[in-house]
């Protein structure tokens, strides 16, 4: 596996790289499942550090940001060094496998796929030589992981798409992406939280909001959650819809047995 790299993000950044210097060297991509094992070593870093910093054990950290396959320190250069940081990351590091990952939450999550609610998903079944119903079935056979939290509030980046629904971004963007939108990129899976722009390809609609600041817990999703998906028909999404009304919540999530 590649080693880890530093990078410097300004005065008072760091970023760690657990895919090393493949893309310089023009290496391969990394495969799936080992891009997602590094998301996951990225986060459980991030766990353990902010542990420690909770705790005031260790000083001068004042955001831990996880990404795919990496981690971004920011630090107060008149409390900490880089070099200091780069230090104590290593010892951590040393320890990565014997730390126990946070368990995962399973949500089972409904989705109404096609129609105005998916006007991509014919032109993907098209491009993957599968039917719409093959593309639905697949998309509702996987468990992906919410592998990082993005820019929208409640907006996860989930993993784990099935290898036949790889497909690039749009090469037009959207300019309005409904909220609840479901779209696939690569081997990702996103839902829009709120209406934005956007140039994922899109299946289909979650009725469920993943935002609501009515809710005690107003972001749903967690890094680190489990999601799979289900078909349901445009009634039984309407109901789900209204059904959350004054911040309510129609589901709740298991413990996952896939958790890591």
């Amino acid at each position: 596996m590649r080693q880890p790299v530093w990078f410097a993000c300004g005065d008072t950044g760091l970023l760690l790289d657990f895919s090393g210097y493949g893309p310089s060297f023009g290496l391969p991509p990394l495969a799936t499942d080992v891009r997602a094992q590094l998301t996951r070593n990225a986060r459980l870093l991030g766990q353990m550090v902010r542990q420690h910093v909770n705790e005031n054990t260790i000083c001068g950290i004042t955001d831990i940001v996880p990404g795919l396959c990496s981690i971004l320190f920011h630090y107060d250069p008149l409390l900490t060094s880089a070099a200091d940081i780069k230090a104590m990351v290593s010892l951590f590091l040393d320890r990565l496998d014997e730390a126990a990952d946070t368990p995962a939450q399973l949500w089972r999550l409904p989705v109404c796929y096609g129609g105005a609610f998916g006007p991509d998903l014919d032109e993907i079944a098209k491009r993957t030589k599968l039917t719409p119903d093959e593309v639905i079935t697949r998309h509702t056979a996987s468990v992906l992981e919410v592998a990082i939290m993005g820019f929208l509030p409640g907006l996860g980046y989930m993993t784990g798409v099935d290898n036949a629904l790889y497909l690039p971004r749009r090469s037009d963007p959207r300019t309005f992406v409904a909220q609840g939108s479901v779209g696939i990129a690569m081997d990702q899976t996103v839902i829009y939280p709120l209406d934005s722009p956007g140039g994922w390809n899109l299946i289909g609609r979650m009725p469920i909001p993943l935002f609501d600041q009515r809710r005690a817990q107003p972001i749903l999703l967690t890094a680190g959650d489990k999601v799979c998906f289900h078909a349901v028909s445009e009634n039984e999404f309407s109901a789900l819809e209204a059904a959350c009304a004054d911040g309510h919540l129609p589901i709740c999530p298991t413990m996952s047995e896939e958790a890591s």
